[in-house]
């Protein structure tokens, strides 16, 4: 009556929304309760992490977001300064251009200081222009708006709005993470109903074996049977309330019997204590030894800062002997003063807060040196969630230290070697462009080589001389003599000739010219690359292609190779005209040793002008040589990439270059080995085409 009236006394009454909710699983085995309870806890907790995972990784993608538009913008406001102080509407354009290169901007607008739109790509411009005085960052949902000043040498000249979204972002985000959630949540449930499977026992094996004790005493009227204690309170107090009724029901057996019975149990108990003892001590002498064999710093205090313990390496780090007294040191007295701040205002309130502290501090040698470590404070707590001591682990960060200072000098000495591949590769274009032109210049002196060789004006000088003998009786020997009398057709013929001849010396003097300006402008090009940006014209193409075809039209006459001309009509374009030559003259003389390569008879390049739409002029440059293998495809533009044994892998390489840099492209397509090949080169259109 008394363990009745107790438990009845102690019970707890649930929540009335936590017995309707647990209302199904009443009448259940108390194992498919554990699982249930289980599953249920698993998948809440589960659910919490991804969502603060998802939060956390929103933050993280929202600031690397700005982050890329700072860098954008300011390096389209450096670009666009020159624009806006020359007001020009085109280069501002031009420069806004830049930002189509990136998806998630939607729109972009150049402003003067006086608040003037200079340019504008992208969707209408919005609420960019009156933030034109508050220059910052602004969020308003999926949407970003940031505006930035443009200065030079200390002035303001205007202002540079633009807006971007990341909604695209979110989705992908979103996709992702449901994925993995459902992903995680299906494994977790796995594991935990498995877990859960596995280990039910632990809860449902006492009230199991309680039952089984009762029915064997129902059966054997052996009521001298006791249910072993269980761990849990409820159970324990059922267990409590078993045993004290069998006890009174027992109470008939003699007193002899229950004294053997007790000093039994006490023997058995005491012999469970001693041997637990024992173990803990066992346990408590290999862990010093391991404490004591770690090279980290381990040290314990008490919750005043007492210290209590300290290794055989904590002792080393300080200067302190292994035998020395500890009892009067304090934790303060191992660090320097700005570490000790660190450990008693961050370090210790942490650990206190969150059970473990980790970040960098230092220890202090006897004799005054500081030792860099990586430190782990742990606070110690009883079961009443009081400190009762605290422990810390400090690893010597020195080797760390110094290898990241050697990391930071093999990075520089990396940053130096790639400037200096970056001077060879540029003096590697210029050889590899001028010994293009040189090429067509040792043609062109050549023909005229030939032509003076074959020259007829020695000619010129025996006439005079035959009519300087003939001074005397010159007009006879006009008329009468046979010879005399084809001396004035002679000289005639021998005048058109002479002028024939000169017309074409002096096209080959001009083509010679045209190469060594070609040359010169290579070169000067090449070295004020770095410096200032290229002369762009509105130009014809036609007029571009005829000048690269003159470059090379003495090698194909020498290679047999016919050019067919395919020309349309087709608005200007707006390119630097040296890079242009570079790129075609280049394009035609890989054409040619392409038919140089092949057996075919009739060796033909086609050269094809087309418009492209509203925007782009297209120049494809076609042969029937030996084509390009589908694996050579995707490698042909990269730098060094070279099929033919005396090339270098230069020249394609800088052309798609300088036609990226011009706003264009440069391709190539083949069927096959054997098939031909096809270089297209796509330039930009005349900005704003004379009206009709």
């Amino acid at each position: 009556m008394t363990g009745k009236s107790r438990s009845t006394s102690d019970e707890v009454k649930a929540p009335p929304s936590l017995i309707h909710a647990m209302q199904p699983l009443r009448h259940r085995p108390i194992q498919q309760q554990v699982t249930t309870v289980i599953l249920l806890t698993s998948s809440i907790v589960l659910l919490l992490a991804c969502t603060v995972l998802f939060g956390f990784q929103v933050f993280a993608i929202k600031r690397n977001f700005t982050h890329q538009l700072e860098m954008l913008a300011t390096i389209v406001a450096n670009s666009s300064a020159a624009a806006l102080q020359s007001e020009d509407s085109v280069a501002a354009l031009r420069g806004l251009s830049e930002l189509k290169a990136v998806p998630q901007v939607t729109s972009a607008s150049l402003y003067s200081i006086d608040g003037r739109r200079l340019a504008h790509i992208g969707k209408p411009a919005g609420e960019t222009q009156q933030l034109a005085h508050s220059p910052e960052i602004v969020f308003e949902g999926d949407r970003a708006m940031l505006v930035k000043l443009v200065m030079q040498d200390g002035r303001p000249l205007g202002y540079l709005a633009f807006e971007a979204g990341f909604t695209g972002v979110y989705d992908e985000l979103v996709t992702l993470y449901s994925g993995i959630f459902a992903l995680v949540l299906a494994a977790s449930l796995l594991l935990a109903y498995l877990l859960s499977k596995r280990f039910q026992g632990v809860i449902a094996d006492p009230v199991l074996r309680l039952a089984g004790v009762a029915q064997r005493i129902a059966l054997d009227k052996d009521y001298t049977v006791r249910a072993r204690d269980s761990e849990g309170r409820e159970l324990g107090i059922l267990t409590e309330a078993f045993n004290q009724m069998l006890t009174q029901i027992q109470a008939q057996d003699s007193a002899l019997q229950v004294a053997q019975q007790e000093l039994k149990r006490q023997v058995r108990t005491l012999r469970h204590e001693i041997a637990e003892r024992k173990s803990a001590e066992e346990a408590q002498a290999r862990l010093t030894a391991i404490l004591e064999a770690t090279p980290d710093f381990v040290a314990s205090s008490s919750v005043t800062g007492q210290m209590l313990y300290l290794n055989r390496a904590a002792r080393r780090m300080i200067g302190l002997r292994n035998d020395a007294d500890i009892s009067a040191m304090r934790v303060t007295d191992v660090h320097p003063r700005w570490a000790a701040r660190i450990v008693s205002t961050e370090g210790i309130p942490g650990a206190i807060h969150s059970g473990a502290w980790a970040g960098e501090t230092a220890l202090v040698h006897r004799e005054g040196q500081e030792v860099h470590v990586s430190q782990v404070i742990i606070a110690h707590k009883n079961a009443n969630g009081a400190v009762e001591y605290f422990s810390t682990i400090a690893r010597d960060m020195t080797a760390h230290l110094e290898a990241e200072e050697a990391l930071r000098i093999s990075q520089q000495k990396l940053i130096e070697s790639s400037r200096l591949a970056g001077m060879a590769e540029v003096a590697t274009g210029v050889l590899h462009n001028v010994g293009n032109v040189l090429n067509s210049l040792n043609v062109s002196v050549c023909l005229v080589l030939e032509k003076l060789r074959r020259s007829k004006t020695p000619k010129l000088g025996e006439a005079a001389t035959l009519l300087c003998e003939r001074n005397g009786d010159l007009a006879t020997y006009l008329t009468q003599d046979p010879g005399g009398k084809k001396l004035p057709r002679y000289l005639v013929n021998l005048g058109e000739h002479l002028v024939a001849e000169n017309g074409e010396l002096l096209q080959e003097v001009d083509q010679l010219s045209r190469n060594l300006d070609h040359i010169k402008s290579i070169i000067a090009m090449q070295q004020s690359y770095a410096k200032v940006s290229s002369v762009f014209e509105d130009l014809s193409a036609e007029t571009l292609v005829e000048d690269a075809i003159a470059l090379n039209v003495g090698e194909f006459e020498r290679h047999g190779v016919t050019m067919r001309r395919c020309y349309q009509p087709a608005p200007l374009v707006h390119v630097d005209r040296h890079k242009v030559l570079q790129i075609l003259t280049n394009v035609m003389r890989n054409a040619r040793y392409a038919l140089d390569d092949t057996r075919q008879v009739d060796k033909q390049i086609t050269v094809t002008i087309a418009p492209e739409g509203e925007e782009y002029v297209r120049i494809a440059v076609a042969d029937n040589g030996i084509g390009i293998s589908p694996a050579n495809l995707t490698r042909i533009f990269g730098y060094g990439f070279t099929t033919r044994r005396d090339g270098h892998g230069f020249g394609l390489h800088s052309g798609a270059l300088a036609a990226r840099e011009m706003g264009g492209s440069l391709t190539a397509s083949s069927e096959g080995y054997g098939c031909g090949a096809t270089f297209t080169l796509e330039l930009p259109a005349e900005t704003n085409p004379p009206e009709e």
